[in-house]
């Protein structure tokens, strides 16, 4: 029972030694960048944050970010190593946003909301107040492609095409302090509803949601080998002291059972017959004998 105690007592001590990550929430950013998209491949307000943390931050990071109320999420990443979207980041939504670990210094957040559609006009107001201080905010409104008359406020600096064919309008980026809300409004005229999606080249490279990569392993690809080694060898003592604890059991011996064998059966002697006895006087006789040893008489 000693020797089953010690290897719990070692099984728990090797367990409670693995490593653990602990998650840091941060209250600063490094930058923001705001993209909206309108009318992109679907008639709303396609909304793509990309966050950075400053290089002090401990990972993995827990960033909380404001969302509208309606916002409908489409999808939380993280930019890895060599800036591929991977889809493994953890989330979950709080009261007026949302907040998210992410193992890397960087974030990116898509989500859909409505806008307000007036007969041929259509109006969209993004708006941000967090407790995050961030160094530098940027924003980026794509035009719609079938969008005329479009206004920007604040006024954009300069706007540009990219390889989708479509027109992107900058806004020059800017410090915003924790609890200083920052917004962007735009407006835009259009004849028909027609979405910026199906005309954008395959190729384009500029399509949200990009395809997620496989995740890096979460907690024990952060392991090193030998800690791999160790698990199951810790499994092995658990199973050899459970198995040893059932075949000592309370600690009391039994003794072992004797063997089980068939008496031997007796035997008479080689020649050795009934008793006889003279039926004359009733003398006894042994064998071998032809007259009784008393009387005389021949016995039968």
């Amino acid at each position: 029972m000693l020797t089953t105690m010690r290897l719990l007592s070692l099984l728990l001590l090797l367990l409670t030694a693995l490593p653990v990550a602990t998650q840091t929430e941060v209250n600063q950013l490094d930058t923001l960048t705001v993209e909206l998209w309108p009318d992109y491949d679907r008639p709303a307000m396609l909304v793509i944050l990309t966050g950075t943390l400053p290089e002090s931050a401990a990972l993995p990071a827990t960033v909380t970010i404001p969302l509208p109320a309606e916002a409908e999420i489409n999808a939380v990443a993280r930019f890895n190593e060599v800036d591929v979207l991977v889809t493994d980041v953890e989330w979950a939504a709080t009261d007026g946003g949302m907040t998210l670990t992410t193992p890397d210094r960087s974030f990116h957040v898509e989500y859909y909301s409505p806008y307000v559609s007036s007969d041929n006009e259509v109006t969209y107001g993004f708006a941000w107040t967090s407790d995050l201080a961030i160094g530098s905010v940027a924003a980026v409104v794509q035009q719609p492609v079938a969008a005329t008359d479009i206004t920007i406020v604040p006024a954009p600096s300069g706007s540009v095409t990219r390889a989708d064919g479509l027109r992107y309008h900058q806004i020059d980026p800017r410090p915003v302090a924790a609890g200083e809300p920052f917004t962007v409004d735009v407006t835009y005229t259009v004849d028909a509803p027609v979405l910026s999606a199906p005309s954008v080249s395959p190729a384009a490279t500029t399509a949200p949601a990009a395809t997620a990569a496989a995740p890096d392993g979460g907690l024990l690809g952060d392991l090193s080998p030998w800690w791999l080694l160790l698990i199951p060898a810790a499994l092995a003592l658990l199973v050899g002291a459970w198995a040893l604890g059932r075949r000592t059991g309370s600690g009391r011996t039994r003794k072992p059972r004797p063997n089980r064998t068939t008496r031997p059966a007796t035997t008479r002697p080689a020649g050795e017959g009934a008793a006889r006895f003279c039926h004359q006087c009733g003398q006894g006789a042994t064998a071998g004998d032809v007259f009784c040893r008393k009387c005389g008489t021949k016995l039968k």
